[in-house]
């Protein structure tokens, strides 16, 4: 291809996969340079095919799987994804995302790193105070691309557990990459952070399970924080959800939310209701999925899914609990339309279940 336009080139390049470059950026000079313009990179995004893989927490790694539902099902762990650089000390205990970016935190240290496992490419981010994060898009003005902030909750609490303070004045800060700075966000958030279930970002926002002690009929519902407007905003769920009820939120091919749901008090019946495209319509719908009757040893414990709507199945991602609180042993399971829960991998414990869809990019951070 060394005979051929720049142009040329530069058109092939934009349309293959972002998992492919990556191997070939440093087998040409040239072609190295190409990649870390984000002119080419924004061309990559918008003709490029996009690659949907399976990235899953495993003890203090992050590993990318194969999920088989055809015949019988089966998860083959593929590998540990490229190790980051300065990071032989630092133990992740929790990983949220925003398109193809990873947002890692430990628990022991107050500092926080934004990965893009595709790339290598790291950004090391010290914060102000001890905090949970959750990393969002916004559209850049300024700047007339693309861009990312860190919203961080101020946290307190005792051996490193964190407690979130809902009815703090200005609680929250914000971190933007383009100036590399942090600073208070004047809010006043007027209901109560599910602390124990991740934030999930989509389209621009982060949701969070929240509850109102002043509405208590209401039940469970979603708060969403927008990364433009930088204010929060609710969401209900198709039907009333009590406070134990509401277990884990998913990201739907960077398309729709989707929510498992425990109902009717049942510990071991599950729902799982997934959303209309947001942003493609001015009122979020919901449409129930599946309906899951899970065995009874997963009948409590941390929970991580996904949505394969195409072959109408979810994956599962269990950590089951010992009575003290400890995790014992997290487990991977596949369920179809059928309803037939089949456990196909487990024996490692993970800090919490984590499983999502990850994109591939070139994404620069």
């Amino acid at each position: 291809m060394s005979d051929l336009p720049k142009d040329l080139v530069e058109e092939i390049l934009c349309r293959v996969p972002a998992s492919y470059l990556s191997e070939l950026r440093y087998t040409c000079k040239r072609w190295n340079r190409l990649f870390n313009k984000k002119r080419f990179t924004r061309k990559h995004l918008d003709k490029a095919a996009k690659q949907f893989l399976v990235l899953m927490s495993k003890q203090d790694r992050v590993c990318l799987i194969s999920v088989n539902f055809c015949g019988v099902p089966s998860v083959e762990i593929k590998g540990e994804q490229r190790r980051m650089i300065g990071l032989d000390e630092f133990e992740i205990f929790k990983v949220s995302h925003c398109d193809s970016l990873l947002l890692c935190n430990n628990k022991k240290k107050n500092r926080i790193v934004v990965w893009n496992p595709c790339t290598g490419q790291t950004r090391w981010i010290q914060p102000t105070k001890i905090g949970s994060y959750a990393l969002g898009s916004y559209q850049d003005q300024k700047y007339g691309d693309t861009s990312y902030k860190i919203l961080s909750c101020c946290v307190y609490g005792d051996n490193n557990e964190f407690e979130i303070l809902p009815k703090k004045k200005n609680e929250f800060e914000i971190y933007e990459f383009n100036t590399n700075s942090w600073r208070t966000l004047d809010v006043t958030l007027d209901c109560e952070l599910d602390k124990c279930v991740p934030g999930m970002s989509l389209k621009g926002k982060t949701y969070w399970f929240a509850s109102d002690e002043k509405e208590e009929q209401l039940g469970m519902f979603l708060v969403c924080f927008d990364y433009t407007t930088e204010i929060f905003d609710r969401l209900l769920f198709p039907c009333k959800c009590l406070y134990d009820e509401a277990l884990s939120l998913s990201v739907v091919r960077e398309e729709k939310l989707s929510v498992l749901l425990q109902r009717g008090g049942d510990t071991l019946r599950r729902e799982i209701w997934v959303t209309n495209k947001i942003d493609e319509a001015k009122v979020v719908s919901w449409s129930k999925f599946l309906t899951v009757d899970m065995k009874p040893e997963c009948s409590f414990g941390l929970t991580s899914f996904l949505v394969d709507e195409e072959k109408k199945s979810i994956v599962l991602c269990h950590l089951i609990l010992r009575r003290n609180g400890v995790p014992s042993e997290q487990g991977v399971y596949i369920v179809g339309e059928d309803n037939n829960v089949k456990q196909v991998h487990s024996g490692f414990v993970s800090s919490l279940p984590n499983l999502f869809d990850y994109v591939p990019s070139l994404t620069q951070i």
